[in-house]
């Protein structure tokens, strides 16, 4: 579905994402998914068009309380960049109540005005393909920091490229923190790089047999909720295996280690993998 949202989006004028539908259905299917990165075009899509709320306030309460929540932003927007244009009805939210809303469902009103400037600037100038490089790079650029640093680091660094002063609690915070951060981030380039090239290898049977073990010793053993590191078959008739429990009173590093005969094995399907395998060390 987000492949749709992403094609009705640029028909309506959102220019990072046909339109078999009208603005409110795109504006109530953004808001089913709730993904933050399309909720983020309802701002932009209330300045390119005038929109019915009718059929949004037919939909569920968690609904109207999204609706509601990004109106309050989008108002907040038009109104700090001093925009002419009529806020659709919606329900009016206690301040609180919509600031712990908006912190529930992650909805930070910076990258929404953010993303609302871009779209902006690239509706303003769709000519020239320097500034849509850039606009791209920057939202690539967001998105990247998003994977690595806080909210907080980001507001550091925007200050930091754009040589602003920072407090000295922020100054501390990025010593202690974001730079060393920055420092992993350079010396693991040349690993990063090769790593990447690699495509994982995934076995299914085995990962199978795996959760199946487990599952056997936890139903034919005190022990609950273990994971196993490794196993393999001996004298033809018994498995060893090595484990470690998921309980917090034993440590990340202890082991234990126990050997069962196979003809206590009666799953079919297990005894048939353990064939398979023999032995796999999952560490």
């Amino acid at each position: 579905m987000g492949t749709a949202i992403e094609k009705k989006l640029t028909e309506a004028g959102y220019k990072m994402l046909g339109d078999d539908g009208s603005i409110e259905k795109l504006i109530l299917d953004i808001l089913e998914i709730g993904n933050i990165r399309y909720l983020k075009a309802i701002p932009f899509l209330i300045y390119k068009r005038d929109i019915n709320t009718r059929p949004i306030y037919k939909a569920g309460m968690d609904i109207i309380m999204l609706f509601s929540a990004i109106m309050t932003l989008t108002k907040r927007i038009f109104q700090e960049l001093n925009i002419k244009k009529d806020i659709p009805e919606h329900i009016s939210i206690e301040p609180k109540k919509a600031e712990l809303y908006m912190k529930k469902r992650l909805m930070n009103y910076n990258e929404f005005k953010h993303e609302f400037e871009l779209q902006l600037r690239n509706e303003n100038k769709p000519s020239l393909f320097i500034e849509k490089q850039k606009i791209y790079a920057e939202r690539d650029l967001q998105m990247y920091l998003s994977q690595l640093f806080t909210k907080k680091e980001k507001q550091i660094i925007r200050r930091l490229l754009e040589e602003k002063p920072i407090s000295r609690t922020d100054y501390e915070y990025y010593s202690r923190k974001t730079k060393k951060k920055l420092n992993s981030i350079i010396g693991l380039q040349d690993f990063a790089k090769t790593l990447y090239t690699k495509t994982p290898k995934y076995d299914e049977d085995l990962y199978n047999l795996k959760k199946k073990l487990e599952e056997w010793l936890e139903n034919n053993s005190k022990d609950k909720e273990i994971s196993i590191l490794e196993f393999f078959l001996w004298d033809n008739d018994k498995i060893s295996i090595s484990y470690k429990k998921k309980n917090d009173r034993y440590s990340e590093d202890q082991l234990f280690n126990t050997s069962i005969k196979i003809s206590k094995i009666k799953d079919t399907k297990l005894l048939s993998l353990l064939n398979k395998y023999g032995k796999h060390n999952f560490r």
